[in-house]
């Protein structure tokens, strides 16, 4: 089994009769009443000498067993002071520890988020370039376009329709940005110096071939020269990404369920594989509708956390290992264009698909460099098969689950002379049968995560074990209420009109 399969939890999904939902949370209700019920312990205070803040967070998550998600650039980890703590805990006392000028504090159910009141990147003359993209012969909306500043670690994508909006700092107006999608000749624009409205048209371009003709390459030697040049290709040293995270439930074709988020990424050297991705969540928002089926609560597990270790470059998957051996044979199919780069295109499925979890699909190498560049896969008929105890992690006897089809693209950009992490995507569908009401549905789930920002990690981008967020999270139970202002100065793939609606 390859790590992806054993990694593959990040599309794990629960689902149960509602009424036990019901009586588990009131039985939790009623657990915390009784420890916090008497005057007496309202009233206590706990108090600590001489502690400094990064150790008063431990205690607090050991205490009141509270998550806490904050921005390390703003917080002195070493600071120490005397604090009376209480038994219970307000926003208001949260406030008056952590909270000074251009600091926001804010608790939701056992969640402490501590952020800059704007973001993390952007100051109050950033730029905002926003506007559509769409295909120059038709005038047929793009998604999926990449959108980024040459050579810098940042970007964004076009929404569904074709719309995006990009937040760009002000130190870097005046430079180019570009707009790049598979099998097209990339546009650019200078950043420029207010908010701007733009509408860009992509040409398809045709392939033209450099001066030696490739008319064909030897597929196995392409990717044994990936595998070679990974460290050459990808960041040696540990990396901190800024990423938004959205995931989204329908059920039949009716949006039932959308959170999103905005997480913190520690990741290791692409050397050092076995040292594993830490997120923070900073913020996020959540809307839900219900439907005739509401009985069923569907729900997906550890969304960010798995999605950031979806890296199949760092985790050796689809690659040749060090022994020089694959699972997977190759198939040549091909060149095409992106970032304005000529690719190759090399087709993938496993030699043996009798056990296990195994994909088919299809990656770009850049043909200069050998750096993987994209990659879409899923899961093959014999596997998706034999996939349920993979993707359902429970279910009540009543409903008979089926998985149809589960498929992942993963994609890279350039910075400078590497390669890093750009966006992951992931969909799956699932039959839920209700054997008592002889009812079917489908679910569709679709989780996405754009890496908006990287820099170098620095001292201050640890990400302690207390802070992180976990497999077994749901991404859901962790957000507040939907807030108009909520991505002011962040940069996020825009929600189209039908998610729009369920927030509203």
């Amino acid at each position: 089994m390859t790590r992806l399969s054993i990694i593959w939890i990040l599309s794990v999904i629960s689902f149960f009769f509602r009424k036990k939902l019901i009586v588990t949370c009131v039985v939790s209700l009623f657990t915390i009443g009784t420890v916090w019920s008497g005057d007496h312990q309202r009233d206590s205070l706990i108090i600590l000498d001489d502690i400094s803040t990064s150790a008063l967070i431990d205690s607090l998550t050991a205490i009141h067993s509270l998550d806490f998600a904050y921005d390390a650039d703003i917080l002195n980890g070493s600071e120490k002071r005397n604090i009376a703590v209480p038994y219970l805990i307000s926003e208001q006392w949260l406030e008056e520890v952590f909270g000074r000028d251009g600091v926001e504090v804010r608790l939701i159910n056992n969640q402490v988020i501590i952020g800059r009141r704007r973001g993390r990147i952007l100051s109050s003359e950033a730029v905002r370039v926003s506007g559509r993209v769409e295909e120059a012969l038709s005038g047929e909306p793009m998604p999926m376009v990449n959108i980024g500043l040459t050579g810098r670690p940042m970007g964004t994508i076009t929404n569904d329709a074709g719309y995006f909006e990009f937040l760009v700092p002000e130190q870097f107006k005046g430079e180019q940005m570009v707009f790049s999608h598979l099998g097209y000749i990339g546009e650019k624009i200078i950043v420029p110096s207010r908010d701007t409205m733009v509408v860009v048209s992509l040409a398809s371009s045709s392939v033209n071939l450099p001066e030696v003709n490739i008319l064909y390459q030897d597929a196995d030697v392409i990717m044994r020269r990936a595998s070679q040049r990974v460290v050459e290709n990808y960041p040696v040293f540990p990396t901190f990404l800024t990423a938004f995270f959205r995931e989204t439930i329908q059920q039949d074709d009716r949006f039932v369920d959308v959170s999103e988020a905005v997480v913190e990424i520690l990741k290791p050297s692409y050397q050092n594989v076995f040292d594993q991705e830490r997120v923070r969540f900073i913020r996020g928002r959540k809307g839900r509708e219900t439907v005739d089926m509401d009985l069923i609560n569907f729900r997906l597990v550890g969304g960010p956390y798995h999605f950031s270790r979806l890296d199949v470059v760092r985790n050796g998957d689809f690659f040749y290992n060090e022994e020089g051996y694959s699972q997977y044979e190759y198939t040549f199919n091909g060149v095409d264009i992106v970032f304005d780069r000529m690719v190759y295109r090399v087709g993938f499925e496993p030699i043996n698909d009798a056990e296990s979890l195994f994909y088919k699909g299809e990656m770009r190498i850049d043909a200069e460099s050998y750096a993987l560049v994209s990659i879409e896969f899923e899961l093959t008929s014999a596997s998706i098969r034999r996939s349920r105890s993979y993707l359902v992690q429970r279910d009540a006897r009543r409903f008979r689950t089926t998985p149809l089809f589960a498929r992942y693209l993963v994609e890279y950009r350039p910075w400078g002379d590497l390669w890093v992490l750009s966006r992951v995507k992931g969909e799956v569908n699932l039959r839920v049968v209700d054997r008592n009401r002889r009812q079917r549905t489908v679910f569709h789930t679709v989780s996405e995560m754009l890496v908006s920002d990287h820099t170098r990690a620095a001292s201050q981008h640890r990400i302690r074990w207390a802070e992180t967020f976990r497999p077994s999270y749901v991404l859901s139970e962790h957000l507040g209420d939907f807030d108009p202002e909520f991505w002011k100065e962040y940069n996020i793939i825009q929600p189209d009109e039908t998610l729009e609606k369920v927030f509203r």
